[in-house]
Formats: C-alpha cells, sequence, structure tokens
C-alpha cells in the first residue's frame, strides 16, 4: 500500500513539473490567432492567389504598392520638415508634373524643376539669417485613404543667427496636403511609368506668420526685403509665386 502510494506520489510530482501552473507573469503560451485561423492578405500566395481573376489582382497590387509609397513619403516627411534649414529635401518623392498651389491663389507653379527652385530660394533666404541648430520646426501628419492624401500640420520657431536683423523671433504655422499620383504603375504597353504613387500635388492651406496670414510679397514677413531685394516677378516681387515650364 504505501508502495503504492509512493508511486502516486511521485507520478503526481512529476506531472507537476511538466505542467506547471499558469504564472500572472508568465501565462502559458498557446497557438497564435493567426496560426489557428490561418489569416492572410488578399492576393498572397498563402490565399491561392489563382482565385483572383487578373483585374482583381493588378487592383490588389496596385493598392499595396500605393501603401508602400504613402509609407515611404511619410517617412522621408518626418525627416525633411525639421531639418528643413540645413538639409536639401529628398526629391524622389515627388512627381515630374508637381504642382503647387496656396488657398489664395497667390502661388502657383509646375514641374517638378521649378518646385525645386522655389523651395531652394526660401531655404537658401531663410538660412541667411535664421539659426538652423537653434530654431526647431515640429510636424504631424495624418493620411486619408478615401482622398488618397497626405495631411501634414506644421510650426516653426525661426530664431535669427544675430538679434536685430530681423528684430526677433518667428513664428510660422502651416498646414499642407500632398496628394498622391493614383495612375497605374504599369501602362497598357507593359511600360512602368515612373510617377505611379509619387506625390503629383502639393496644396498649402494655411500659412501664418507671428499669427498673421502671410502676404506677398513673402520675404518681408521674415524680414529679408533688406537682404533678398525687391525684385518684381516671381517669389520676391509684389504678387505670385509663378514658375512654369
Amino acid at each position: 500500500m504505501a508502495a503504492a502510494l509512493s508511486t502516486i506520489s511521485k507520478s503526481s510530482s512529476t506531472s507537476r513539473i511538466r505542467n506547471p501552473p499558469p504564472s500572472p507573469l508568465f501565462p502559458l503560451l498557446e497557438s497564435s490567432t493567426v496560426e489557428k485561423e490561418h489569416i492572410s492578405l488578399p492576393g498572397s500566395s498563402d490565399n491561392n492567389s489563382n482565385n483572383l481573376s487578373p483585374f482583381l489582382q493588378e487592383m490588389v497590387d496596385e493598392q499595396r504598392e500605393l501603401q508602400m509609397n504613402v509609407g515611404k513619403a511619410m517617412d522621408t516627411l518626418r525627416k525633411d520638415y525639421p531639418d528643413f534649414l540645413s538639409r536639401t529635401p529628398d526629391y524622389s518623392l515627388y512627381h515630374e508634373n508637381i504642382s503647387l498651389k496656396a488657398s489664395d491663389g497667390q502661388i502657383q507653379l509646375s514641374k517638378l524643376t521649378s518646385y525645386k527652385k522655389a523651395l531652394g530660394l526660401v531655404r537658401s533666404a531663410l538660412s541667411l539669417v535664421y539659426d538652423a541648430d537653434r530654431s526647431i520646426i515640429q510636424s504631424r501628419m495624418v493620411y486619408d485613404p478615401t482622398r488618397t492624401e497626405l495631411r501634414v500640420s506644421y510650426n516653426a520657431m525661426l530664431v535669427p543667427k544675430i538679434m536685430g536683423v530681423t528684430g526677433r523671433t518667428v513664428h510660422v504655422d502651416g498646414i499642407s496636403i500632398y496628394a498622391f499620383d493614383l495612375s497605374a504603375s504599369v501602362d497598357r504597353e507593359g511600360k512602368k511609368n515612373e510617377g505611379a504613387g509619387k506625390i503629383r500635388e502639393h496644396r498649402i492651406e494655411k500659412l501664418l506668420v507671428n499669427g498673421a496670414a502671410m502676404q506677398p510679397p513673402y520675404f518681408n514677413n521674415f524680414g529679408l526685403e533688406a537682404l533678398v531685394g525687391q525684385r518684381s516677378g516671381a517669389l520676391v516681387g509684389a504678387g505670385a509665386w509663378s514658375f512654369e515650364q
């Protein structure tokens, strides 16, 4: 009888060692939900993509590629905005026929070459007066999948290199909308469309300098009229920004 009880005790002890009670800190791991239900994305190899028609498969592939391009744009803009005064932006995100517009109609330009010139002039002028190391530029972005647009809200505190040149620190608040090209990545002839998924339009919805809407001539809002000069025409003069090539 004693031997039997000893055998049962040993067996029970072995069972307890092999199957310890669950701990609130280290619960027993079970097979994941993905393994149980075998969840997979449409069009993936695990979902037997052969069940999709060529038309639907093309739509799935293009949507996936668009999401990748949007993700890349968001990651890149998160780096470009804070370093605007000190580093040239990554222009690989933008379509060759990109347009830049402002809600007041004062800023209108087209083509990537013109877009680069405009941003380059702004960066050069501001960096002459404002200290890139002490200035702060922050941004927040939200992607709207229904409109395929990326909304970026930003604010900047521009600190002069030498106090007295512009008189004071300048605060800038703005909202920019970036719209993406939705054309097919491959045309009907089978050629790759290099502009697919890239930013096709940049709209400036709001731009405030020290709480007031920025008005032309734009560089006057930053105290740069003495450095840049009052040229009539594009960017600096009394009218709108207008580049077209």
